[in-house]
């Protein structure tokens, strides 16, 4: 494998294993945030393309990441937005039914929550050693159930979902299947058109290694279709490009998931990041990150174990991520461990009782042999 290592900061004396936190920046794109900082403080050098083709770039880049159509993406400042513009716009009203699971990110859990000062019905589904089981998955959906909401990969444990097993369960039954895949996309390979998924919403600060407030949503054409509008952000007008003869009576807008695009999408300093760190991405390969973040979490799965310590229910092959989780005896002996680790630079989180470790590429067996011999 390439020395990846070499296209970011150095993070000495730190070992960073934290990137379900936060994804570093790597040189290229801190490099292309400086051009882009050269053309604020120099207005004058800035054109329209400087707005209209990163946006465009940053689409194609996301929709060949995911193999989407860049028609069915939208640009978002967060998976809460891309939540936010389902739960708003599909109109859900009393007795309308939503599942989702309590191991959800905040991001893909408050909002539906909220549903219910309508009337909605919003069942919460609780994980059972470290998963969310099928079986309690089809036993909570109903003929009233409008959609099925869960996380592809949990950031609490790692746990990756079956998503072709449930998305196919909600399509019985009717409903649309959401995914928060900010935790996978950029780490695990995904084709959504082989799957279910009807609306995917991503964060880009972590595995795209983009700066926060930035992300997408995928929304498959039907799910556009049936989703109000209620702002519309004048770039995505059709002919906006043309600043001096737009539409001020009647005006058109595309068929496309850009409308769903946030408003002041042109945040060229945001999105000129996000398009080196996608173009990073996609040199590096996400079959690339996925073996190797695979292969260090092995390593570490066997030293953690032959210290008598356990693993989070990501450690089986049917639901491996790119993150890992261990746990000691007791939750107080747990977060010894983790200050230990903090004490002695080894950045990673603690989740819910347990310590979670999420190498990239920048990341070698040796800084795994470091959490092991801070573990002891």
């Amino acid at each position: 494998m390439a020395d990846f290592a070499q296209e970011f900061f150095d993070f000495a004396p730190t070992v960073y294993l934290n990137c379900a936190y936060h994804g570093p920046f790597p040189r290229a794109t801190v490099e292309r945030i400086r051009e882009a900082i050269e053309l604020k403080c120099n207005p004058a050098r800035m054109e329209s393309h400087h707005f209209f083709d990163v946006t465009e770039s940053v689409r194609w880049r996301l929709a060949e990441l995911v193999n989407a159509n860049p028609s069915e993406i939208a640009l978002t400042n967060s998976a809460t937005q891309g939540v936010g513009m389902v739960a708003s716009g599909l109109g859900l009203k009393a007795e309308d039914e939503v599942v989702i699971a309590s191991n959800n990110f905040p991001s893909n859990l408050f909002t539906w929550l909220h549903l219910r000062r309508l009337g909605v019905r919003v069942t919460v589904l609780r994980p059972v050693d470290g998963y969310l089981r099928f079986e309690d998955v089809a036993a909570a959906l109903t003929p009233r159930t409008r959609l099925l909401a869960l996380d592809w990969v949990s950031y609490t444990t790692g746990v990756r979902i079956d998503l072709i097993a449930l998305g196919e369960l909600a399509h019985r039954h009717g409903s649309l299947f959401l995914v928060d895949g900010t935790q996978g996309v950029g780490a695990l390979e995904l084709d959504v058109h082989a799957l279910p998924v009807d609306v995917l919403v991503v964060a880009a600060y972590k595995w795209l290694l983009g700066p926060y407030s930035t992300g997408f949503a995928y929304l498959t054409p039907e799910v556009q279709d049936r989703l109000d509008l209620p702002v519309v952000n004048w770039l995505t007008v059709e002919g906006s490009e043309a600043f001096d003869s737009l539409p001020t009576d009647q005006f058109a807008l595309p068929k496309t998931a850009k409308v769903f695009d946030v408003p002041a999408t042109a945040n060229f300093l945001n999105l000129y990041a996000l398009d080196a760190s996608l173009e990073f991405v996609q040199r590096a390969g996400v079959r690339t990150v996925t073996e190797h973040c695979r292969r260090l979490l092995d390593h570490l799965a066997e030293g953690v174990l032959r210290r008598g310590l356990r693993l989070s229910a990501a450690a089986g092959p049917e639901r491996r991520s790119t993150i890992l989780c261990f746990q000691a005896d007791s939750p107080e002996l747990t977060k010894k461990l983790f200050d230990k680790l903090t004490a002695q630079h080894v950045a990673v989180s603690l989740r819910h009782g347990m310590i979670r470790v999420s190498p990239y590429l920048y990341n070698s067996e040796a800084d795994i042999e470091k959490v092991l011999e801070v573990v002891g």
